[in-house]
């Protein structure tokens, strides 16, 4: 077996942001910002609220709308 090495601790080797990605708005999201670990989604649109009412919902998580092409 492999011998166990300690982990190195590798200086200037951490990133940091002038601000935290994951609070930015999707306006404020630019080309120089981090990679943000949420989806923040666009601000500028609704969720929709229309589509057709689908059986079979009694405990659905997902909600009783179905949008989208159904064939």
């Amino acid at each position: 077996m492999a011998e166990y090495k300690q982990p190195v601790i590798v200086p200037n080797a951490d990133i940091h942001y002038s601000e935290d990605p994951n609070k930015l708005k999707a306006q404020q999201v630019g080309k120089g910002t981090g990679t943000p670990r949420v989806s923040m989604g666009d601000p500028t649109r609704a969720a929709k609220t229309d589509g057709i009412t689908i059986r079979g919902c009694g405990a659905a998580t997902k909600g009783i709308k179905a949008r989208g092409p159904m064939a």
